[in-house]
């Protein structure tokens, strides 16, 4: 029996859908890193294979596949695919589980509907290549440890009388004022006569007033001229701008049909343009493929994809990713 998992996954690596004629397609979606806050493990990236059942027709990419890689010719290799499908129907009719290694099982439920359990064995996302889950248990923190304070290392103060020292500034307060007057009463005339630059008729108290209101007009002037910023230039670093990362990009074609005739891939071009699609031949695998559209970035191309197979004849098509030469 023909080893179809093995076929199946090696190609997943480098297509979003590969089908297997006369049994269903497996279609690959994008999935963002996961974590799981019970386990407290952390998945990078990766495809999310389903299967699909309705996606049976043969589009020659797994046969040709599978030709090119056990060096047979493309009718040997479409039998040998027939043989194996065949037995699977007859497992699965039996009741069996179909297991096809390193992509998943296959059962029927209860309902007669075919289920399919995916059980991957290696990441299929290229751009998650060398990574893999981790563990990280959460952290734990500590509180802040209670300070004990000892009591009997604490030098104590002595206790002050406080009427005792209101009695002592009552006599000493009063005599201090007395001998601060005597001097300032006696020398009044020789310290107006001895302030440089100023008259005679003027006093000291008319001077202290004057010195008042310069100090008053140089703080006004402090602040309406911002001093400070005046005598100190910083100057302001220019930030820098961050240019946006670009999208890795490659192009995808939206595959309505595969043919091994060119005659026949051409007859389908002009059907799709008489549609309304830019279609054209994509030589691949020495098959022919009708596009429905090209584009250069994935996330359009996915968008694009959705709503052409929304129309009931276009449901069958699929995405073809080629990297930038």
């Amino acid at each position: 029996m023909l080893d179809l998992g093995s076929h199946i996954i090696r190609l997943l690596f480098t297509h979003d859908c590969v089908i297997v004629p006369g049994f269903g397609g497996f279609v690959a979606n994008y999935q963002d890193a996961i974590h799981d806050e019970s386990s407290h493990t952390f998945s990078p990236p990766s495809k999310k294979i389903v299967f699909n059942s309705s996606l049976s027709h043969n589009d020659g990419l797994l046969i040709t596949s599978i030709a090119e890689q056990l060096e047979i010719s493309y009718d040997e290799a479409a039998q040998q695919v027939r043989q194996s499908v065949d037995e699977a129907w007859i497992a699965l009719e039996k009741g069996e589980t179909l297991k096809w290694e390193g992509l998943g099982t296959f059962h029927y439920n209860d309902d007669s509907a075919l289920i399919f359990d995916p059980q991957l064995t290696e990441n299929l996302l290229t751009d998650a290549y060398g990574m893999f889950s981790f563990r990280f248990p959460p952290l734990s923190y500590q509180t802040k440890p209670e300070i004990v304070i000892n009591n009997d290392n604490i030098r104590k103060m002595p206790v002050i009388d406080t009427q005792k020292l209101l009695r002592y500034a009552a006599v000493v307060l009063p005599l201090a004022a007395l001998i601060g007057l005597i001097p300032i009463y006696s020398h009044h005339s020789q310290q107006d006569a001895g302030v440089p630059g100023v008259p005679e008729h003027q006093s000291i108290e008319d001077t202290i007033s004057a010195t008042i209101r310069e100090q008053s007009v140089d703080y006004a002037i402090t602040a309406s001229t911002d001093k400070r910023t005046a005598l100190f230039y910083n100057e302001v670093p220019q930030q820098k701008t961050q240019v946006p990362r670009q999208r890795q990009s490659g192009i995808y074609y939206i595959i309505g049909g595969s043919f091994k005739d060119r005659a026949n891939a051409e007859k389908h071009v002009k059907k799709y343009i008489k549609a309304g699609f830019d279609s054209e031949i994509v030589q691949t695998d020495n098959l022919y493929r009708v596009t429905l559209g090209v584009y250069g970035d994935k996330v359009i191309a996915l968008h694009e994809l959705r709503r052409i197979r929304a129309k009931e004849e276009f449901s069958n098509s699929w995405l073809y990713t080629k990297a930038k030469d």
